[in-house]
């Protein structure tokens, strides 16, 4: 089934709340998924936002359901079960997506129908074929990478002031003088969609102003960017998956840098952008 299809059949499932079986006739197994747990060591702090677990039974899609989830399996005896972590594309409640980077969990499990088995929280991890182009953290001994000042008077600096995970997390202070900041990163990328068409941002944010997200470069001696997805303005700190593939593709850079740009509100005398553990992942 292609990714087209899985995404009708989710919008569905999703208005109902539930999946609903393939044959309404057979009076399905339930299984309970309560959570997610992400293990995570060298990629970093294991921070994530995962709404939703996407079903498979004997590699059948059965529906995508919100977390903590009631799963209804229309199959009986033997199977096979597939689940995926789903994340909100974007931030955008109306664009869930499986999260490919993450490990499926598979359980075979012999359902009795009308019985519910209780899987509890499911470990994951990231894939291994997972390649991590940017990981900054912003503590002490670790590489910078968004540094470039491009527009504006405020870099983006290490601050313990407030932070996600670890010690540090970066700060952007926006002022009614310096409303405006851009930060690149320092170094440019390239062959990111080679294999796959398949790269997305990860990063924690709290943020008194919106800031939005994209690349830049040249083609020739014309200068290009493309800024599309962002956040709006959050007093929590929250975990975002950006998908940048069509970005890094419409630019049709064949190098090009990562850029933020963040502008203070109207009347607004001072605000406040914290970001924390920003990865940029591929295959």
């Amino acid at each position: 089934m292609n990714r087209k299809s899985l995404s009708i059949l989710l919008s569905l499932a999703l208005l109902a709340f539930a999946g609903c079986p393939a044959d309404t006739e057979v009076v399905p197994a339930f299984v309970l998924i309560n959570d997610f747990d992400l293990q995570s060591t060298a990629e970093g702090r294991p921070t994530e936002n995962i709404t939703e677990v996407w079903a498979f039974a004997n590699n059948t899609f059965i529906g995508a359901f919100p977390l903590p989830a009631r799963i209804p399996v229309p199959f009986v005896g033997s199977t096979e079960l597939r689940f995926e972590a789903g994340v909100r594309q974007n931030g955008i409640s109306s664009a869930p997506e499986i999260y490919e980077f993450y490990t499926p969990v598979v359980r075979n499990l012999d359902l009795v129908a009308g019985a519910t088995v209780d899987l509890g929280t499911l470990q994951i991890g990231y894939r291994p074929d997972a390649q991590f182009a940017i990981f900054e953290n912003f503590e002490a001994g670790f590489p910078r990478v968004f540094t470039e000042l491009l527009e504006g008077m405020s870099p983006l600096t290490p601050s313990q002031d407030d932070v996600r995970s670890g010690a540090f997390s970066g700060r952007l202070l926006l002022t009614e003088d310096a409303p405006l900041a851009e930060i690149g990163t320092n170094r440019s990328f390239s062959d990111l969609t080679a294999q796959r068409p398949y790269v997305w941002l990860e990063v924690d944010y709290r943020s008194d102003a919106p800031v939005i997200w994209g690349v830049r470069g040249n083609l020739g001696i014309q200068p290009v960017q493309v800024f599309d997805p962002g956040f709006l303005p959050r007093g929590e700190w929250t975990k975002i998956y950006f998908n940048l593939s069509e970005i890094i593709v419409r630019s049709t850079l064949e190098e090009y840098q990562f850029a933020l740009s963040a502008l203070l509100p109207e009347g607004v005398a001072e605000g406040e952008v914290f970001l924390d553990n920003i990865k940029l992942i591929y295959f």
